[in-house]
């Protein structure tokens, strides 16, 4: 009975998934001045009571000596917004007005059965790209405020598993020592030839 019981539960464990929001960087190293995207990606839905995402209120964190935020891109490249199914639009807040803070809501406007049936388990909810402005390392960190499902009942996250990205001085090639003594011994040459005539 006992291990009866036991490979039920390992069995119910092994079929849930854990419900989490990846930040995922385009690039972990990028070169002082260059550019990087931040994607908000969440997966686990349609499991352990959180079927749906209807609404969320998260806060990312980054390094703003290292950092300055371009543009927000709300939903999924590929798949398109998922909480904007039905192409109602979604209500979509974003606030970084304090330095190294942006604090991101979206509301859905979609019917319950069209983000029960019709939302992906997995997706990205925004993209957030960032030009980087010193040398160092940063990390991105998202928090979350608040989730709700298609009805509006909040659940908890398992995970949050936040990144860093390293800025890196661009190298500037130096010539070659060889080269500049070649450009110094021409120079003295000419200046010989000068003084002779």
């Amino acid at each position: 009975m006992k291990k009866l019981l036991a490979l039920l539960t390992l069995g119910i464990s092994l079929n849930s998934q854990a419900l989490t929001i990846d930040l995922v960087p385009s690039e972990s190293q990028i070169n002082s001045g260059a550019t990087v995207q931040i994607d908000a990606k969440i997966s686990g839905l349609k499991s352990q009571g959180a079927t749906s995402l209807g609404v969320y209120d998260v806060n990312l964190n980054f390094d703003s000596s290292l950092f300055v935020l371009n543009s927000i891109s709300w939903g999924d490249s590929v798949k398109g917004n998922q909480l904007d199914l039905n192409h109602f639009g979604s209500l979509q807040i974003s606030d970084a007005s304090n330095s190294g803070l942006v604090n991101l809501f979206e509301l859905s406007f979609d019917d319950v059965w069209s983000l029960e049936n019709l939302q992906a388990n997995s997706f990205t909810l925004f993209s957030l790209v960032f030009s980087s402005i010193a040398n160092g390392s940063g990390a991105f960190t998202l928090s979350a405020n608040a989730l709700g499902d298609a009805y509006g009942s909040g659940f908890n996250l398992d995970a949050i598993n936040n990144t860093r990205v390293d800025v890196k001085a661009v190298s500037v090639p130096e010539p070659a020592i060889n080269f500049l003594m070649l450009i110094g011994l021409i120079a003295l040459g000419f200046a010989r030839i000068k003084r002779q005539d």
